[in-house]
């Protein structure tokens, strides 16, 4: 990218959201890492091996903390690169700062940087005002300052989410090798951080042929630079699972968002009260996720099948909680007015500027397809609190022709 030629305004924003995330880390920031990195990064260390289910028995593995000499099971459950992350910040800690502190620290570098680049892909299509303001919104955004001090891969996904639509303006207006190869790169790492990304680079290369007019070689050359991206990742797969695969969790996934107890956010305790592994019988090799995972797959299409108006009608209500707001949330200050009252207002502004943007053939209308897409596959499993993040930039940028309709007329 050129030099960012960034004004006062973006310089005390950036400033300011600094200050917001270091108050942020002190009240809310994690103090260690937790879930599923902890595990994997601790099993990686003791036995060389990504993956957290450990041999109990020949027919029962469990995910824990594998002590020396047990069997860690290679896991393709989820895409590596913020486990990546996180092994290299490991490997950087030192008695002043741990692993956690150094990856928020990064998560909020990476954050700030995000708006930076928002603001410039906003600048492209509109006046400095409204290219302020989305940056604005953006980098105060409640969720959005959270997000950046606790361990998760949505930081990561926003980032490159961000540079993704800024390097796809610049092929959209003409076609730069070197704005091709960040593309592609760029959407390469999107599939190693969430493998459903897959399908939505598929889309925009379709898009970019059918509307655009860009020439099959050109798409060509992208996927070969996005293959090569994610090419080793797929050979180390083949060689544990025998198989080419980039995850292997559409099963649990289903079966965790699509259950009779009907939770929005899922339902993980419906899943360990009626699949106890330890009764599963299911062989502790390699292809041990592969098999739990079907098994998962298979309860979950028997579920709709029995009832598929009862799923149907579950499946309208993932989409309303995805856009606007969960009427049954679990989650710890999931109603609290600064998560709620932002969401609803940008989701609200967004979602007209959607359909109004709908039938234009530019970067605005494939936003639109881009942010429907988004909502309607992420639905068919479940919706958490933090994947209204993922589309944060898209609402942002899909606000702005509605906002520009409503300060014309306020000035008529």
């Amino acid at each position: 990218m050129k030099k960012l030629n960034i004004s006062n305004s973006i310089v005390l924003i950036i400033s300011l959201g600094l200050l917001a995330r270091i108050i942020a880390l002190f009240f809310y920031g994690d103090a260690e890492l937790k879930n599923e990195w902890s595990a994997l990064l601790h099993n990686f260390k003791i036995s060389g091996v990504y993956g957290y289910n450990v041999v109990i028995n020949d027919y029962y593995a469990i995910p824990k903390f594998a002590e020396l000499k047990e069997e860690v099971l290679p896991t393709a459950f989820m895409p590596p690169l913020y486990f990546f992350i996180i092994y290299f910040f490991d490997k950087l800690t030192n008695p002043l700062m741990n692993v956690t502190q150094l990856i928020i620290f990064f998560q909020i570098f990476l954050n700030l940087f995000s708006s930076i680049i928002l603001y410039k892909i906003i600048k492209i299509y509109e006046d400095k005002f409204f290219s302020v303001l989305g940056c604005f919104v953006f980098t105060f955004f409640p969720l959005n300052i959270y997000a950046a001090v606790q361990i998760s891969s949505i930081t990561l996904q926003i980032f490159l989410i961000i540079c993704f639509l800024f390097f796809l303006i610049k092929i959209f207006k003409k076609t730069n090798n070197k704005y091709l190869l960040f593309f592609s790169f760029v959407s390469g790492l999107l599939i190693l951080t969430r493998g459903e990304f897959f399908l939505f680079y598929i889309l925009t290369l379709i898009y970019l042929l059918v509307f655009n007019k860009k020439k099959i070689k050109i798409l060509l050359i992208s996927s070969i630079i996005c293959c090569i991206t994610i090419t080793p990742y797929l050979v180390r797969n083949y060689i544990n699972f025998e198989r080419i695969i980039l995850t292997k969790s559409f099963g649990y996934n289903l079966l965790k968002g699509n259950n009779p107890n009907l939770i929005v956010e899922g339902d993980l305790k419906y899943i360990e009260q009626k699949f106890n592994r330890e009764f599963l019988k299911i062989k502790s090799d390699n292809q041990y996720e592969m098999n739990l995972d079907n098994l998962y797959k298979e309860k979950a299409i028997e579920n709709i099948k029995n009832n598929p108006i009862k799923y149907l009608k579950f499946y309208f209500m993932k989409v309303f909680a995805f856009i606007f707001i969960d009427i049954n949330s679990s989650y710890p200050n999931y109603y609290n007015f600064f998560h709620i009252a932002p969401k609803i207002l940008i989701s609200l502004i967004s979602l007209f500027g959607a359909i109004l943007v709908i039938k234009e053939k530019k970067f605005f209308q494939f936003l639109s397809i881009f942010y429907f897409s988004n909502i309607f596959l992420f639905s068919i499993f479940f919706i958490l609190p933090r994947y209204s993040l993922i589309l944060l930039p898209i609402q942002l940028i899909l606000s702005i022709p509605v906002l520009r309709r409503i300060k014309q007329k306020s000035f008529l």
